[in-house]
Formats: structure tokens, C-alpha cells, sequence
């Protein structure tokens, strides 16, 4: 699929989901704010204590990252996303704090800022839309400070997951998505472009495959029979990774922190 046709795909679906997307997540997490308190505390921990002044947000969606670090953190925050009406709900959600952020509809293929301009920059859930996740480590590396920290999380390939099971499960759910990796995957590539790394933690949660079919599969037409189809042919080392079962499997969620390299050493 050209990278074009897969930007349109994703601001449609975005689109059709903004105003039921954080009971979704609410649902899939068993939490208010839509993700996991492991993952939550790993994001704001990584945020408060490097005294970040200015932050952006690539993929800034409906706000569910963005309101607990403005409520904690005092800070000036950009958010940059695809979806019109994400942003909608994002500047709703955040009114109490409307003179400390910014939001602003961009592509994080083709960043928007002069180089250095942040401190920080968050990037969650969102880095599997990517044609090439090299190119946009380039381009958060060119807009991020030097010792500036950025936080990755995403779903991640199983790290033993040799036949990427996973990735051809949500692939078969979703025509938007570009590619998921392992966290030593994207460990290498971060390195690559300038990065030093901190930390690496994955969070397994359980989910169940009515939701990936009510999340993901019913908007893309496909029929729960498939899923299950394909559940059924996967591996005996598949089936360990992901724990799979007869109505639920186990997801990881890779958080990765990381530092901009001062070049002149």
C-alpha cells in the first residue's frame, strides 16, 4: 500500500473512532486513563526527572497521555496529530490547562519544527503507522535537544517471536498499519540515530479477541471467524508466547526511554 492511501486510511479510521476511542481504551486496560498504571508511571517518571521545560507529543490522539503529564508536570506541551477530530477531543479534555499546550494537525513523517526545539518528545501507540521507522527517529532526533529524552511505547513483537505471529495477526485486523517490531529491534534503531538508551520495560496485559475484532476488525471488515481462523493455525511457539486461548490472548506494550546523544563526543 502506498504511504499516502495508508495516511488516508489512518485519518479515517481516527476519525469514525475520536468520540468512543478512551471508553475503548478504558475498556481494553481496565484503567481511567486508558493504559496501563505501569505504563503510565514509567511515562510521567521519565518526564519529571529531567526538569523538561517544553514537550511534544507525536500522535497526540484524544489527550489520554497528555492530561495526567499536564496535571503533574508544569510544562509547555505541543501535540501533533493526523486526526482532526482526535485534536477536537484532546483540546476539550485539556481546557483547564489551555494556556499550556498547543495542539496542532501535522504528520510525524514530515515534522513540523526547527531543529532542538524541545526538551522532550513522547511518541505512544502510534510508531506501527510508520513507513520507516528509521526516518522518524531522524527527524524526533533533529527536533529534539541534545540530552533530551524521548519516550517510545508501542505493542511489540514478542522478543522470541521468530515468525512474527503477531505482527500477521494485526495485519490481517488492520489495512493501516505499516509494521510492528521487537523491542531489541527498535533498541538498534534508536542507537542508530543518536540515541542512548535507559530503559526498556514490556508490559503484558490480557486481551480478548472480541475487542480486537470491536477495536480493529469490525471497521475494516473483517469477520471474527478470520481471526479466530487464524488463532487456531498459529504455532505450538506462538501459542506459549502470546498465551493464547480460546477467547483471549496476551499482548506485550514495549516502553523504551532514551537520550539524545551530544554529538561532539
Amino acid at each position: 500500500m502506498e504511504n499516502v492511501e495508508r495516511k488516508k486510511l489512518i485519518q479515517q479510521y481516527y476519525s469514525s473512532r475520536a468520540k468512543d476511542y478512551d471508553k475503548q481504551k478504558s475498556r481494553t486496560w481496565k484503567s481511567a486513563q486508558g493504559f496501563g498504571n505501569e505504563v503510565t508511571d514509567e511515562l510521567l517518571d521519565a518526564l519529571t526527572e529531567h526538569g523538561i521545560k517544553c514537550m511534544l507529543e507525536v500522535g497526540i490522539g484524544t489527550g489520554r497521555n497528555a492530561l495526567p503529564l499536564l496535571e503533574r508536570i508544569k510544562i509547555q506541551f505541543v501535540g501533533l496529530d493526523l486526526s482532526r477530530e482526535m485534536l477536537k477531543v484532546a483540546k476539550t479534555k485539556m481546557s483547564s490547562f489551555k494556556q499550556s499546550f498547543d495542539l496542532i494537525l501535522g504528520d510525524a513523517e514530515h515534522l513540523p519544527f526547527v531543529e532542538e526545539a524541545f526538551d522532550a518528545l513522547v511518541c505512544m501507540s502510534a510508531m506501527h503507522y510508520f513507513t520507516s521507522q528509521k526516518e522518524v527517529f531522524g527527524g524526533i532526533s533533529r527536533i529534539l535537544k541534545k540530552k533530551g529524552t524521548f519516550v517510545y511505547g508501542d505493542l511489540t513483537v514478542h522478543e522470541q517471536d521468530a515468525e512474527r505471529f503477531f505482527e500477521t495477526l494485526e495485519r490481517s485486523l488492520s489495512k493501516a498499519h505499516a509494521g510492528y517490531h521487537k523491542p531489541s529491534e527498535i533498541k538498534n534503531l534508536l542507537e542508530a540515530s543518536g540515541f542512548q538508551i535507559s530503559r526498556i520495560k514490556t508490559v503484558a496485559y490480557r486481551r480478548s479477541y472480541r475487542a480486537l475484532i470491536e477495536d480493529k476488525g469490525e471497521y475494516f471488515g473483517v469477520a471474527p471467524r478470520a481471526l479466530h481462523a487464524l488463532v487456531q493455525g498459529a504455532a505450538v511457539t506462538a501459542r506459549k508466547q502470546y498465551k493464547l486461548d480460546s477467547v483471549t490472548m496476551t499482548l506485550h506494550y514495549a516502553i523504551i526511554i532514551a537520550q539524545k546523544e551530544n554529538e561532539s563526543q
